[in-house]
């Protein structure tokens, strides 16, 4: 006790902005520690992100490929042509197998504001300060006549809650059975232990309809 209570003796010693400093470093390194398991989840779905996004470029080239090697094959009946223009088909369908298997792990679209709206529901010490529907960006570039494409749809959120609320939360997104990617993690301290975390999440769809925030 006497360590204790010398300890506290030299902190009551000190001046006003000495003890402000010291106060101001405690807050710095306790936001440190406590950001740790929020900056893995975001590197880990930063890594998901960047799979995906080499997916989706892989098959837009392997589209643009198909389409030359056929235009090609029109003029030129050629027989490397042809066996070019297999080999190319046949990458495509297994870049295709491959994007569907990432799309039924996915959530989808329609059911975003619902789910995200339960989510919070059950999580007591967050509030939703903004919930607001993206426009859907088509990712390949497919000429007019092709009708199918694949569409990034998302939803932008704000919440406000203690850092542990915030972390359970976005805990949870990331352990669900079908999955949210993350485009943007914006983490703000407040009043601590009071916080703020804007969230940019997003799923695949290859239907084009905007999400309305009143749909389950």
């Amino acid at each position: 006790m006497s360590a204790v209570r010398e300890l506290a003796e030299k902190y009551n010693g000190l001046s006003r902005r000495e003890r402000g400093l010291i106060a101001l470093a405690t807050l710095v390194l306790l936001a440190v520690v406590l950001m740790q398991p929020l900056d893995a989840l975001w590197q880990q779905t930063q890594a998901m992100n960047l799979r995906l996004k080499s997916l989706v470029k892989e098959n837009e080239i392997s589209v643009q490929q198909l389409e030359l090697y056929r235009q090609r094959l029109a003029l030129d009946p050629n027989a490397s042509y042809r066996q070019r223009l297999t080999q190319l088909a046949a990458e495509q369908q297994q870049l295709d197998a491959r994007l569907d298997e990432q799309m039924v792990a996915m959530v989808p679209a329609k059911f975003m504001p619902g789910l995200l709206s339960r989510m919070l529901e059950s999580m007591p010490g967050l509030k939703l300060q903004e919930f607001a529907s993206i426009a859907p960006e088509p990712l390949l570039q497919v000429g007019e006549t092709e009708k199918l494409n694949l569409y990034s749809h998302g939803m932008r959120m704000k919440l406000s809650g203690d850092f542990f609320s915030l972390l359970r939360f976005m805990q949870a997104l990331e352990s669900m059975p079908t999955k949210l990617y993350w485009k943007r993690l914006d983490y703000q301290v407040k009043d601590y232990p009071g916080a703020e975390v804007e969230l940019l999440l997003y799923t695949l769809s290859i239907n084009e309809d905007f999400i309305s925030v009143a749909k389950d």
